[in-house]
């Protein structure tokens, strides 16, 4: 953190400098003063979201990742599935019943018990910004993968934020690594499965 401090000093040191000498073409010698409070302002420009709310990309996947908030049926489904050029309609089920996963209790954590214990992944968008992708749900009580027996969908991916930030440890070394947001971070998840409250 100390050398993040160290960075936005010199950075508004050298941004002040630019301003005298260059644009003024003056002399004088830059005040302390200033250099700190360029500083304070770099740090704080640094930690406020703007690029969140002025980035298109930022809205549209959250706005993917929103849809996991609504009721589990066929109008859900249909929505998140016509961001990937599909539907209910035009999957191929027999392919989806192929690639199919049985989740184990314990190991998968989207494992619910009588609810969410098949998985299959319909689709996936990748973006310059943000990938997405969108997975199916079904039950041991039905027999595969059908537009009838789906009991859950998700939405599931990332964001890429372009901030960056020291990493690592003393064992592997430092980089700079990028943060991300995850749909968990944007929108609550609704892991209620269709049928369990008699809909």
């Amino acid at each position: 953190m100390v050398f993040f401090y160290f960075l936005f000093f010199c950075l508004s040191y050298f941004i002040w400098w630019l301003i005298y000498r260059k644009l003024f073409k003056s002399q004088k010698h830059i005040s302390k003063f200033l250099v700190v409070l360029g500083s304070i302002g770099l740090i704080i420009f640094y930690y406020t979201p703007y690029s969140f709310y002025l980035e298109p990309s930022y809205w549209q996947f959250k706005n993917m990742c929103k849809l996991n908030e609504l009721p589990n049926n066929e109008e859900k489904y249909n929505k998140i599935l016509r961001y990937f050029d599909t539907s209910l309609d035009t999957l191929d089920w027999e392919g989806l019943n192929r690639e199919a996963l049985k989740l184990i209790k314990g190991f998968n954590l989207d494992y619910i018990e009588g609810r969410l214990e098949y998985r299959v992944k319909v689709a996936k968008l990748q973006k310059q910004r943000y990938n997405i992708s969108v997975d199916l749900y079904t039950n041991t009580n039905n027999k595969g993968f059908s537009k009838e027996t789906i009991t859950h969908i998700e939405t599931y991916g990332s964001w890429k934020t372009r901030r960056y930030f020291l990493d690592g440890n003393e064992g592997s070394g430092f980089y700079w690594s990028e943060e991300t947001l995850a749909c968990v971070d944007v929108a609550k998840e609704n892991m209620t499965p269709r049928g369990v409250n008699n809909e």
